[in-house]
């Protein structure tokens, strides 16, 4: 038993152990002087470089092989780290290559210490993740498609109802937070609400069809979007019902809003039918404010309630 261990320790020498990494780890692995020039590369470290002897990078520094920016924030890490004495964990890197592909990395650095305790250099480990990068990466773009179809009517491209109700949630809420009582009373700290159909789109279908039902959708959502600010939302709740959700708007403003909407619809009339006269396009609103209602569904209740005033009062107009 005894001889079988002074065997194994005899194999497993420090010089054996230092060839064997050098020799048959994929990760990439060096030693560096207090100055950052290598003193001791493994094969896959070289390798990466396009050389296959490790011993031609003794005394190189990671200028010689990558692009300035890198190079010097390597360094800059590595005085850090001989001044603390301590590591650098997983550090994730990114390398842009000359012919432009991008190899990333997880890296960790470490101080060099002798047995005097002194501090001589540092030592490092990484390891290609590229893979899981392009994985990780393809994803998110998955995730974060899944999560804008979660939001989006397939129809119109517009948000959709669930959509709706989550954000005028979230904007009654970012109101209530930050506006003090002082502040309520500015009639223009605050934000309306614009409930609209199509004015007889029921004949449109039984006339048409709905595929041209359909058009018509898609139509007016673009003339909704075209007359919206950055900050204003629109959506398509169902059938040919839609809001628009207007952020610092005081009910005036969204009166003019609803005007110009009423009246590019009215400048937009579709062919629905070759052999009949192009349909001209109305629209019966409700429009509600934030600072006259007592909560989000009262909110919603009068600019629906006031859309069918504007029905009862002979459509096309806002209310």
């Amino acid at each position: 038993m005894g001889r079988g261990k002074d065997k194994f320790e005899s194999f497993f020498s420090n010089e054996k152990i230092l060839e064997i990494i050098r020799l048959y780890s994929n990760d990439t692995i060096y030693f560096k002087d207090v100055q950052s020039r290598f003193i001791w590369n493994n094969r896959a470290h070289a390798a990466q470089f396009g050389i296959s002897d490790p011993h031609e990078m003794v005394g190189k520094t990671d200028a010689d092989y990558f692009p300035k920016d890198f190079a010097t924030r390597a360094r800059k890490e590595e005085l850090e780290i001989m001044d603390t004495r301590i590591p650098l964990i997983s550090n994730i890197e990114r390398l842009e290559k000359a012919d432009g592909s991008v190899v990333w990395y997880s890296a960790s650095k470490y101080p060099l210490i002798d047995n005097a305790d002194n501090v001589i250099g540092t030592w490092g480990i990484s390891r290609n993740i590229t893979a899981l990068k392009i994985v990780e990466e393809e994803l998110s773009r998955t995730n974060e498609k899944l999560k804008r179809l979660s939001q989006v009517d397939d129809l119109t491209g517009l948000f959709n109802r669930r959509y709706f109700y989550e954000m005028i949630e979230k904007t009654a809420y970012q109101y209530d937070r930050r506006n003090s009582p002082d502040q309520l009373k500015d009639p223009k700290n605050t934000f309306c609400l614009i409930s609209l159909d199509i004015d007889f789109f029921k004949k449109i279908n039984d006339d048409y069809g709905h595929n041209k039902g359909d058009d018509v959708l898609r139509l007016v959502a673009g003339i909704l979007t075209s007359q919206c600010r950055k900050s204003d939302m629109v959506f398509r709740i169902g059938g040919d019902e839609f809001m628009m959700l207007l952020p610092d708007t005081p009910l005036k403003g969204a009166k003019v809003q609803a005007e110009r909407v009423r009246s590019a619809l009215s400048a937009a009339p579709i062919v629905l039918d070759d052999n009949s006269a192009p349909v001209r396009l109305t629209a019966s609103m409700g429009i509600s404010c934030y600072k006259d209602c007592t909560s989000v569904s009262d909110l919603i209740h009068k600019a629906d309630e006031r859309l069918y005033t504007s029905k009862n009062l002979g459509r096309d107009r806002a209310t």
